[in-house]
């Protein structure tokens, strides 16, 4: 994508061009693959992408540095983070476990209120799923991740999480490319349901787990396929 282009869309979003917003935009730019994997992001470039002096360049370029999702190095500037199949099986361990614990502290605490909303956003997941609508499935299941992150109880864990998941969203939507993972993944939300309507906390957090963790191997597998194919 050109800088130019990339000015424009920055400018309809009527966006404040600081450096907390310019983070936001290049963030999602990173996550949804528009800028690549191992791309360079100098500063200069960027400042000229969005018409605005290297300052507030080079202060969110420290913001995505400290989210894990660049990496600076001295005297090249800012590179996008590559993500790997190994650092896929041990991000994904880290956030398994931490998710676990928030579901079980979910299904301690879980609301007649909270649970209706959750089984209302299982539900859409679900007819997304039927229908083959992998964008808005994905939209949904993070929905409910964060509803059960959100409310666990624990604000020290969701803070960690959602540094984490920073880094995993660089890859996430690979884990749910092969059709069998998808069907493997709905039916562990479908696990966790039923033993959350039952107050199980334990069979939760369990389950939970497993999901988290099995979406990490699905991920590796994917990018190793992927450096196949460059091979």
């Amino acid at each position: 994508m050109t800088g130019n282009k990339l000015n424009n869309e920055f400018e309809e979003n009527g966006l404040a061009q600081n450096s907390e917003d310019i983070a936001n935009d290049l963030r999602e730019r990173i996550i949804q693959g528009v800028i690549a994997q191992g791309q360079r992001l100098v500063e200069r470039d960027v400042a000229k992408w969005y018409a605005i002096s290297r300052t507030p360049v080079r202060e969110a370029l420290k913001i995505l540095s400290a989210e894990g999702l660049v990496v600076l190095r001295p005297n090249r500037g800012a590179e996008v983070t590559t993500f790997n199949a190994e650092m896929a099986l041990k991000l994904f361990e880290v956030i398994a476990e931490l998710e676990a614990l928030a579901a079980r502290g979910f299904a301690e605490h879980v609301t007649s209120g909270r649970l209706r909303e959750i089984e209302e956003r299982h539900e859409r997941m679900r007819q997304h799923f039927e229908r083959g609508e992998l964008t808005d499935y994905f939209a949904v299941n993070n929905a409910i991740h964060e509803l059960i992150i959100g409310e666990c109880g624990n604000p020290i864990l969701a803070e960690a999480h959602e540094r984490l998941m920073m880094r995993a969203r660089l890859g996430r939507h690979m884990a749910l490319a092969d059709q069998s993972r998808w069907e493997e993944a709905m039916d562990e939300h479908e696990q966790m349901m039923t033993v959350l309507r039952r107050h199980d906390c334990a069979a939760v957090a369990a389950i939970w787990r497993r999901h988290l963790l099995n979406s990490g191997r699905a991920l590796a597998q994917q990018l190793n396929k992927s450096l196949a194919v460059l091979a």
